[in-house]
């Protein structure tokens, strides 16, 4: 196989293929075959689950099938990009070492410390409070108000949840939960109240959230620097889906249902686009977020491990374990950061590194500024 350099630092002869940067065409496809296997399979026992959880469809609500096909379709994309994002080399390398470290310190002890990192990080997102407490609270107001609207959505949908009016009293609610009857409540209470307007508390979650963020983003001169419009789009979606959902409570309580039916297929319009834009818009950090955890658990490990020292000036700068990771990914992706023979000393006498990642930071920002040096200086010759 030919090769040919696409530059990078200096010493270094970083290499591409010229076949396919992350490997021929036949590895591709195979990727794509089992990323399409895994997301049927998914789809299929999420069909088999609506099937069996609704009674065979006897709790399924006709009215709600285009909501259930967009979830089905949606699910499909989510698997099959997720798949084809877990066998790239980079999260290919975390996933397998995620595992294996958790075998190492016991499954157990590895939950109980990832259910911690979930909480700090993916409930609470206290990475987020340093940087900005104003981030952080639309952060909380959009994802608690997210997570309530899939609660409360998803299962009416699949016709897992139902509610019935009781054979006994027309005042009188039944909830059914797989076909189960699990609690009977007065209607016209507080607690049907919040029960059934739960998807309006989610609605103004999200609201506040976006106003939020829209807010700092006005505001803010580093975001206006950096944003697009197309970074717009999940906010403008979760904005239709939540306007609309109360519009529809609205023409209920306080118009005698006047527009109901628009709104409700407005409404409806506005869900199945979103769901849609799952797979393929911003929405999918959603899910590559929770990997988050398992890259804590490499952090965690790495830090108790050995820890590498720069071939030049001695320092430790990261673990021994990310380094030899680190070198391996680059040479499935199909790069050589290997250093020629090392004519250079450092002033304590040890050789230079053998290859780029042997360097810390400050090494290497020294070895650029010495190879930019030494470019001028023969241009001037």
């Amino acid at each position: 196989m030919e090769w040919r350099s696409s530059g990078a630092a200096p010493g270094a002869r970083p290499l591409v293929a010229e076949e396919a940067t992350f490997g021929p065409a036949r590895g591709r496809m195979a990727e794509q075959v089992r990323a399409g296997v895994w997301a049927t399979l998914v789809v299929a026992l999420l069909v088999a689950a609506i099937v069996v959880g609704s009674r065979n469809l006897e709790a399924f609500d006709a009215a709600l099938t285009v909501y259930t096909f967009a979830v089905v379709f949606a699910t499909w994309g989510i698997v099959y990009h997720y798949s084809i994002w877990l066998q790239k080399p980079p999260t290919r390398m975390f996933w397998r070492r995620g595992w294996q470290l958790a075998a190492r310190r016991g499954y157990l002890r590895s939950a109980a410390g990832l259910a911690r990192v979930a909480v700090t990080h993916l409930a609470l997102q206290t990475f987020i409070a340093p940087r900005s407490w104003l981030r952080w609270t639309a952060h909380q107001l959009l994802f608690w108000g997210c997570l309530l609207a899939v609660a409360i959505t998803f299962p009416l949908v699949f016709g897992w949840v139902q509610f019935t009016a009781s054979l006994h009293d027309q005042m009188v609610y039944d909830a059914w939960l797989f076909g189960f009857k699990m609690q009977s409540f007065p209607i016209r209470t507080l607690f049907s109240w919040l029960l059934f307007h739960g998807l309006d508390f989610a609605a103004v979650l999200v609201l506040a959230g976006l106003s939020l963020f829209l807010w700092r983003r006005m505001r803010d001169k580093g975001a206006q620097a950096l944003q697009t419009g197309y970074d717009f789009v999940p906010l403008l979606l979760l904005f239709a889906i939540s306007v609309t959902g109360l519009a529809l409570t609205a023409s209920t309580l306080w118009l005698r249902g006047a527009l109901y039916p628009f709104i409700a297929i407005l409404h409806a319009l506005t869900v199945v686009i979103g769901l849609i834009y799952l797979p393929f818009g911003k929405f999918f950090h959603i899910f590559q977020r929770p990997a988050q955890l398992g890259v804590k658990l490499y952090q965690e490990a790495g830090a108790a491990g050995p820890q590498a020292r720069c071939a030049r000036c001695g320092q430790e700068y990261a673990s021994q374990m990310h380094v030899d990771d680190l070198k391996l990914v680059l040479t499935q992706l199909g790069f050589d950061y290997r250093l020629p023979a090392p004519e250079e000393r450092s002033d304590a006498g040890r050789a230079v590194a053998g290859h780029w990642v042997e360097l810390c930071p400050t090494c290497k920002r020294r070895s650029l500024a010495a190879a930019q040096l030494r470019l001028q200086e023969s241009a001037r010759g």
